[in-house]
């Protein structure tokens, strides 16, 4: 079972040892709440994290596909999948194999509402081996759905050895939007 942390305390210990750039995110995420559980997309401002635009996606979840298909990718996302990946869906990108693992999760983000942050090694393009940080947090559309996925993912190179496949629960932490 992946693990769901519920207090503050947790939610400070996940920043401490995450990328600095995951705690921006996050807050200008937080702003756009107003208030409410979940912010709207509309509300989500990107001239807060102008410096972070190059690592941000955004997904939509589209009922008639079953599928989450991505709206929009910063350049950094594109150059680690080797090209745009603007209106693939979700299974196109990661591939059939991972796709049941990840779009349950994804389903969680939206439906809950949680935040799943991780990190793991990866391989993007043939020869290179990159390591990934992600946060994703829930999006309603202006009429309320609980249907977009945001998230940034921050890539390094990373050494081959110890790459696992597929993602393992012990690589996040899935956190309640209440306690965010």
């Amino acid at each position: 079972m992946e693990s769901v942390d519920s207090s503050k305390s947790d939610i400070a210990r996940l920043l401490s040892f995450a990328d600095p750039r995951i705690a921006v995110f996050l807050d200008a995420w937080r702003h756009a709440r107003q208030g409410a559980l979940v912010p709207c997309k509309r509300n989500f401002e990107p001239l807060l994290i102008p410096s972070l635009l190059r690592f941000v996606w955004l997904y939509q979840y589209e009922p008639g596909l079953g599928d989450f298909v991505c709206r929009l990718a910063g350049e950094e996302i594109n150059t680690a999948w080797g090209g745009s990946i603007r209106n693939a869906t979700l299974k196109q990108v990661v591939g059939p194999e991972d796709h049941p693992t990840l779009l349950k999760r994804w389903m969680q983000i939206i439906e809950r509402p949680v935040a799943i942050h991780g990190a793991r090694d990866e391989r993007f393009l043939a020869h290179q081996h990159w390591r990934a940080e992600r946060l994703m947090l829930p999006l309603n559309s202006d009429d309320g759905r609980k249907n977009h996925v945001i998230g940034i993912s921050l890539y390094k190179l990373a050494q081959p050895e110890g790459l696992r496949d597929p993602m393992v629960s012990e690589d996040i932490t899935i956190i309640p939007c209440e306690d965010l």
